[in-house]
């Protein structure tokens, strides 16, 4: 009996704990989309690689920019970019996952192959070519992005449907009714980590992108871009990079703590 309560425990706070730094971290980010405590691009060349203190509580960067502001702005656009990223996926991924588990025959063989066609090649370097054909950009990383993350998304749902299906025909009602009322709602014990996980896959895609110099593009900020501009500082003003740094850590250690929570209470 005492080891059973203290599973649960242990499952619950993989739970609490996740969802916990998850809600902090998004509602800062959410409230970069409106709000800062100084404007994120306004320069001071007397307040340049100020220490954090109370007024500047991340410092100030190489322009005097107060790099807290500049966080929370930067992490709004990433935060966005990837619920855009993993929404796209989500959508296309269930739709395509859908008919190729209900129907099967051609259908399954024509687009699960294009599938691998896309999960052949490394993610990045696919985004990469992606990008640079359609120019710099948010809305063009999340083009990008957000088609190579249908392929994982389409296999989660192809996978789940095919489990339900043979049950759900024998309903008798009409294949539309049977994919998305009858076997959807079973299939979001797993496609809810898959799509927490992915909100996690597309934060670093976007991120290392920007980092590279090829995600997004000024005047908008991004965690990635500001990450790599704190390399060239990282002994004149360390918290600078530390503080970009510890943002998407803790981000990502949150939803991952969050989904692994969800998987223990099932």
């Amino acid at each position: 009996m005492k080891k059973k309560r203290a599973g649960k425990k242990g499952r619950n706070s993989f739970l609490w704990i996740g969802g916990i730094i998850t809600a902090v971290m998004i509602l800062l980010l959410l409230l970069g989309c409106f709000w800062t405590p100084r404007d994120p691009d306004a320069m001071d060349a007397a307040s340049k690689f100020l220490p954090p203190s109370f007024s500047h509580l991340m410092g100030t960067d190489n322009m005097g920019r107060d790099i807290f502001s500049r966080v929370m702005a930067g992490g709004s656009t990433t935060l966005v970019i990837s619920l855009c990223v993993v929404a796209i996926g989500a959508v296309f991924g269930s739709v395509i996952g859908a008919l190729t588990g209900y129907f099967g025959g051609w259908p399954d063989e024509i687009l699960m192959r294009i599938c691998d066609v896309i999960t052949a090649f490394p993610s990045i370097l696919l985004a990469l070519v992606i990008v640079a054909v359609t120019g710099g950009g948010k809305y063009n990383v999340i083009l990008a992005l957000g088609i190579l993350f249908i392929p994982s998304f389409s296999r989660v749902f192809r996978g789940e449907f095919a489990r339900y299906v043979l049950r759900a025909r024998l309903t008798g009602a009409r294949p539309a009714r049977i994919m998305f009322i009858h076997i959807l709602p079973n299939t979001l014990s797993v496609v809810i980590p898959s799509v927490i996980i992915g909100f996690n896959n597309a934060v670093l895609a976007e991120s290392s992108m920007s980092y590279l110099g090829i995600g997004v593009t000024p005047p908008d900020i991004s965690l990635g871009r500001m990450l790599s501009e704190s390399q060239n500082f990282l002994r004149s003003a360390p918290w600078y990079a530390i503080g970009v740094g510890t943002t998407i850590i803790l981000l990502i250690l949150g939803v991952s703590l969050l989904s692994e929570g969800i998987k223990k209470s099932r």
